[in-house]
């Protein structure tokens, strides 16, 4: 691959009369002049038009693409990026994004996670077992409840105890509010147990309101933080993460099953979940795990996780964190499926214990000390 063009990997769905070799073409002139080669000069051909680098029929009568984009089409910008990754052709139905070749992308583009796996794990004091986490809920708590979950929670030993992704800046929960009595809460815990957890706020918003509740939530002595790439724009992930004295970011998958749902159309799971928030700055991706209350497949979910931890790609690892419906006595089973480089992600499974949350928590936190992890 020439050091001035980096490569996509399309999958590529035929419907009707379409042709291969047009719809190739198509894709090679829409993500870069938008016009028929008739009207370019030579240069312009040879140095701004994408190219068909390779072709492979696949059984189930799709293709796979391999198509070159020169990088200064990029500019330094990941909003262009991303524009040429999958702009105009996203209007295009059958074509899905499933790998790129970061390597050949300026190294300053894409920041990749400041803390990754083994940062993660320094910050919280827990250098091998796997993790656990889970959501403060529901919507029309007030702080001061909420701050009381959090507090048991920490008590039971959670690592990470985050704001559901509903929680925003509602009146009962108002978020400078919810911020200052849930981090509180989590301190005096860990004074208590010797522990660390962490209270991650919920902090998608807008322009200048997302900066700020970031600044508030490190002023505050929050653990971490979560957006929702997809509401606030991908680019705050990349935003956040190139923060003077950054937290840790969890990336959540709300309003983005429209981008991976359809088999051929979008993304590809394990790229979108497991690579592109990966390199746009998330330390923690959560997705929607196997059997849950959502449909990915454990193939798929099984892709993400490696794909988060996959140390061919040019960032820190990120952590994979399945959620979703996750039940705790379940959880043993997940280990031995995702590995103990995990955040497992448990929500109602623990609010609904017949002894309570700190119980619940405790249980949580006594079998992921205790797990045979092997080797």
């Amino acid at each position: 691959m020439s050091a001035n063009r980096f490569l996509v990997t399309y999958r590529i769905r035929l419907y009707h009369d379409e042709d291969i070799n047009s719809k190739i073409e198509n894709i090679c002139r829409e993500q870069s002049v938008e016009l028929p080669r008739s009207v370019l000069t030579h240069q312009i051909e040879r140095d701004i038009v994408g190219n068909l680098v390779r072709l492979q029929r696949n059984d189930d009568a799709t293709y796979n693409a391999d198509i070159a984009y020169p990088t200064a089409n990029v500019g330094h910008e990941i909003t262009q990026f991303l524009n040429v990754l999958f702009g105009n052709i996203s209007l295009v139905p059958g074509i899905q994004v499933q790998n790129v070749a970061w390597e050949s992308l300026p190294e300053e583009l894409l920041p990749g996670p400041t803390f990754g796996i083994s940062g993660i794990r320094e910050l919280l004091g827990v250098p091998k077992r796997a993790l656990s986490a889970t959501a403060l809920k529901p919507m029309g708590s007030t702080s001061v409840k909420l701050a009381e979950f959090a507090y048991e929670f920490a008590l039971g030993g959670i690592d990470i105890i985050k704001d559901d992704h509903g929680l925003a800046d509602q009146s009962y929960a108002p978020f400078t509010e919810r911020l200052k009595a849930c981090t509180q809460a989590v301190k005096q815990a860990n004074e208590q147990t010797g522990r660390t957890s962490w209270y991650v706020p919920h902090i998608t918003a807008h322009g200048e309101d997302l900066l700020r509740r970031f600044d508030l939530a490190r002023e505050y002595g929050a653990g971490a933080v979560m957006i929702c790439p997809q509401l606030c724009s991908p680019d705050a992930l990349s935003t956040l993460a190139r923060q003077n004295e950054s937290l840790p970011i969890i990336a959540h998958p709300a309003f983005s099953g429209v981008y991976v749902q359809d088999k051929h159309h979008g993304f590809d799971k394990a790229f979108f979940y497991g690579a592109l928030w990966r390199a746009m700055g998330a330390d923690l991706s959560i997705f929607p795990n196997h059997a849950g209350r959502f449909s990915f497949t454990l193939d798929e979910c099984l892709g993400i996780v490696h794909t988060s931890k996959d140390t061919s790609l040019p960032f820190k690892t990120t952590f994979p964190v399945p959620g979703g419906g996750l039940q705790r006595d379940s959880l043993p089973k997940w280990i031995n499926h995702y590995g103990a480089d995990t955040v497992f992600l448990i929500g109602g499974s623990l609010y609904q214990h017949p002894k309570g949350i700190q119980t619940a928590a405790k249980e949580i936190h006594t079998l992921l000390e205790e797990f045979d992890y092997g080797q």
